[in-house]
């Protein structure tokens, strides 16, 4: 605590919940949504991580902020391009606390497959947080 004026300020911690969605890709081209913030909130990515359960090739998986049809409409809100190998998976940069890319409020996290699309789904986790 610290006194101002006579008046005590006591600061408030802000709550600091990771959260976690994970899915099953889609298999075509097309942009999809791969985490929607509540009303009003904004999506802090922490990690984004692919996995290639069948075989099925390498494939480039690109995760950004809006609803662009792809990482090149708005380069400035491309967060990573994930390099997913054979029967393996990949993992984006892991952020710490309050350093990962923020989205405007509102905004959703997105993704889509670069190039050809795979034949079977992979699976795709977000680890986020929202914030204020």
């Amino acid at each position: 605590m610290t006194t101002r004026r006579n008046r005590r300020v006591q600061a408030r911690p802000r709550p600091y919940v990771a959260l976690l969605n994970a899915y099953d890709s889609n298999t075509s081209n097309t942009r999809e949504d791969i985490a929607i913030p509540n009303k009003g909130k904004r999506i802090r990515v922490l990690r984004v991580r692919a996995v290639q359960e069948t075989a099925d090739g390498r494939r480039l998986y690109e995760v950004y902020f809006g609803t662009g049809s792809d990482i090149t409409t708005d380069p400035s809100k491309a967060i990573d391009t994930l390099d997913i190998p054979d029967l393996s998976e990949a993992t984006s940069r892991t952020f710490l606390r309050e350093e990962g890319p923020r989205g405007l409020r509102d905004e959703v996290l997105s993704g889509r497959w670069s190039g050809t699309p795979p034949a079977s789904v992979h699976k795709i986790m977000v680890e986020y947080t929202e914030e204020s």
